[in-house]
């Protein structure tokens, strides 16, 4: 009890202590504020976004937690995570919509929570969001239109109008809409152009592809526009393998270092819209929103062109803007880490202040608890070894003279020489008896299994006991050697009356041995090698397990059925048993028919396994199906006996003294081993193989009838030729003239 206490109370600290260590780690509580973002997709452009916003969480006076996810252009991604982030406690939820409508629901249902949304560079289908942040991209697509006219009139060629193409995404986004309306609105006030659109999937591929076809198609082009600088340079792709690049004019948008700014200055782009990013202005206007301080609901970023004649110093500028930006991110997550550390550090020490005091406490808890729990424990196995005690005395003592008062009641009421009042009074004892009986079932059904049962108490020494029974054991087989040919059956009980009662059951029909304990009938087993054993479980020197086990792994014994009787009933108890060997497992009080059938039975199975054995040839036995019916003892004894046998065959002079010798055990026990398992002596055995060696020898070689005789073991060839006909029906020479 003491140790169950403690054990709680460690439980009880580990776990505050598991749980202080978990939240220290993976917990941003030291943070005020969480700002969740949910980028509809990559790229360079939002990478340099996050990197902007991570950068910014400590530059203000609030520490703040940024959490990104993508959705790699995925709606369904994306209403997953923001629902996520929502879910997850978010202070504060930065959407960048992959679509225009479908995000809505997300938005409202943030709102609902009281979760402020700030729309960043896209727009969504709802005026639920908190505030807005980014470029103008009516304002980016009308530049470029502007530019895009400032072109074509530079270049302007008397025969035909300029056509300018401007490739679009499906104009499902916010951007893609926003950019085309600003960039048509130019071209419709310039009728002296051509203005084309085709629509795409945004992509640099998609861009290319609409390009090859275009010019393919042998159509005219003097200037395209795409929404973004990656599809306009999949455009000059298409146009520089077909060699039309020189004559045409590419105009994208964002103008990031490494991929517009230097297309522009490589001339492969005639220009470029610097798309702001300003990560940092995002999470200053978080800022301002968690804080309660004044804020504009639409937050415009300016930006401005980049061309041929700007490019060089923007480059400049836009190289030194990233490295500072890198710094930044290094700084951050170094301050991450630092801020990690103090905190799990602060948090253990206040875990390991409390886990001293608790432990102080359990001590005290503990010790309190081993001074009283030492005396109930000693109270309590004293009161739980009575009860064992009481009840495994009580299912033995009550079931056993059960078994003794039932039994010969259905023995005398199944006699018809009785007049009916006898009937009728024998009738009602054996009604009455049989309700005692359940009644006695249900009382002790609770009672627990244990290992050793203690007996009956004997005023007899045990060994003088185990002596005497194997005196009366050998007197038994005296008469049954010398008696017809009974099946034998070895009773093992400590009880002096259930042996009787067994006894006269058995008499009629088998020869019955007797033993008063385990050992003395484990002992008398091995010696007289008994058909049958019907033991008892609960027995005073060895129990009947015990003995069942050792009787099974003994290759002497291992063949004999083995029944058990006992007052121990529950399912596990008999599967015990059963898992000991044992060939029937009978509960008391028992049937005497289901008894005598359960003897039958195996007594019958046995002697089919013998006349198997009998019929079949003993040289093949490691072959046959017979092999795979026998146990493991029981082939491993047979594999040994044919080994022996073979091994000696050509000795004449072989006696089974020496077979015996060669196999480890007496002449009676090999005699009574080998009668038990096959049915025949071990001389008709031994005559048998050498018969069976014989015949194959002279179907399959061409020696003499005498040179067979002598090699398989006869002393004269006569004598073979004569035990050779009863065997066969014919003699050695006739089978030699039939192969010659």
């Amino acid at each position: 009890m003491a140790k169950s206490i403690l054990n709680k109370i460690m439980i009880f600290m580990m776990a505050i202590l598991a749980i202080a260590i978990a939240t220290s780690c993976t917990s941003h509580e030291y943070y005020k504020y969480k700002i969740g973002v949910s980028q509809c997709v990559g790229g360079r452009w939002r990478d340099k976004v996050n990197n902007e916003m991570l950068s910014a969480q400590h530059l203000y006076d609030t520490d703040v937690k940024v959490c990104i996810t993508n959705a790699d252009n995925n709606t369904q991604v994306q209403i997953q995570q923001v629902d996520s982030l929502i879910d997850a406690g978010m202070d504060l939820i930065v959407v960048s919509p992959n679509e225009y409508k479908p995000l809505a629901r997300c938005i409202e249902r943030a709102k609902q929570k009281g979760i402020p949304v700030i729309l960043f560079e896209r727009k969504a289908a709802t005026n639920d969001y908190t505030a807005f942040i980014g470029g103008d991209n009516v304002e980016a697509g009308r530049v470029m239109g502007n530019y895009a006219v400032q072109l074509c009139n530079d270049s302007m060629r008397l025969q035909r109008k300029p056509v300018v193409l401007e490739i679009t995404g499906h104009l499902v986004m916010s951007p893609d809409r926003e950019r085309y309306e600003g960039f048509s609105g130019v071209m419709k006030k310039h009728p002296e152009v051509d203005f084309r659109h085709i629509e795409t999937d945004w992509t640099k591929e998609a861009a290319y592809a609409a390009t090859k076809k275009w010019l393919q198609e042998n159509k005219p082009l003097d200037v395209v526009f795409c929404q973004n600088d990656l599809a306009s340079l999949g455009a000059y792709k298409a146009a520089r393998e077909l060699g039309k690049e020189k004559n045409i004019y590419f105009l994208g948008i964002d103008a990031l270092p490494g991929e517009g700014i230097d297309a522009v200055q490589q001339g492969q782009l005639a220009a470029s819209y610097i798309y702001p990013t300003h990560g940092e202005e995002i999470i200053a206007l978080a800022l301002k929103i968690l804080e309660g301080k004044p804020y504009k609901r639409s937050n415009v970023l300016k930006s401005t062109m980049v061309t041929p004649q700007n490019v060089d110093e923007i480059a400049l500028y836009a190289q030194s803007l990233a490295q500072q930006s890198n710094y930044l991110v290094t700084i951050q997550n170094k301050l991450e880490n630092y801020l990690g550390l103090y905190h799990t550090q602060r948090t253990l020490l206040a875990v390991t202040l409390a886990a001293a005091v608790l432990l102080l406490i359990a001590v005290l808890l503990v010790w309190r608890a081993i001074v009283a729990t030492r005396r109930a424990n000693r109270k309590y196995k004293a009161l739980s070894k009575e009860q064992k005690i009481f009840y495994t005395n009580a299912s033995h003592q009550l079931r056993t003279p059960l078994t003794l008062i039932i039994g010969p009641l259905r023995q005398l009421l199944a006699n018809n020489k009785l007049n009916q009042d006898d009937r009728n009074a024998l009738g009602m004892v054996e009604r009455n008896a049989t309700q005692l009986q359940q009644l006695v079932t249900n009382v002790l059904q609770f009672h627990q299994d244990v290992q050793q049962q203690p007996g009956e108490e004997n005023t007899v020494n045990p060994q003088e006991k185990s002596h005497r029974a194997v005196q009366d054991g050998r007197h038994d087989i005296i008469v049954r050697d010398q008696g017809d040919e009974l099946a034998s059956v070895l009773i093992i009980d400590d009880n002096d009356d259930m042996r009787q009662y067994l006894r006269t059951l058995l008499l009629d029909d088998y020869y019955v041995l007797e033993a008063s304990d385990g050992q003395s009938g484990l002992k008398l087993a091995r010696e007289a090698i008994p058909d049958l054993v019907v033991s008892d479980v609960m027995m005073p020197v060895m129990d009947g397990l015990t003995l069942c086990r050792k009787l099974k792994s003994d290759s002497l014994t291992s063949h004999i059925p083995v029944i058990l009787l006992t007052a121990r009933s529950t399912v596990q108890q008999q599967a015990e048993g059963l898992g000991q060997g044992a060939d029937a497992y009978l509960t008391k009080p028992f049937s005497a028919e289901v008894l005598m059938a359960h003897i039958s039975s195996l007594l019958a199975n046995r002697k089919r396994l013998k006349d198997f054995y009998a019929s079949n040839e003993m040289m093949s036995l490691t072959d046959n199906a017979a092999a795979r019916g026998l146990t493991t003892p029981d082939k491993k004894f047979m594999d040994a006996l044919r080994d022996a046998i073979v091994k000696n065959m050509g000795n004449s002079k072989l006696k089974m003294d020496d077979l015996g010798i060669d196999m480890g055990i007496s002449r009676v026990q090999l005699y009574r081993k080998v009668k038990a398992l096959t049915g025949l002596s071990p001389v008709e055995l031994l005559r048998e193989m050498r018969l069976q060696r014989a015949n194959k020898l002279l179907k399959t070689t061409g020696k003499t009838v005498s040179e067979v005789a002598y090699e398989v073991g006869f002393g004269t060839p006569g004598y073979f030729s004569s035990c050779f006909k009863k065997q066969y029906g014919k003699y050695p020479t006739e089978i030699r003239d039939e192969n010659s």
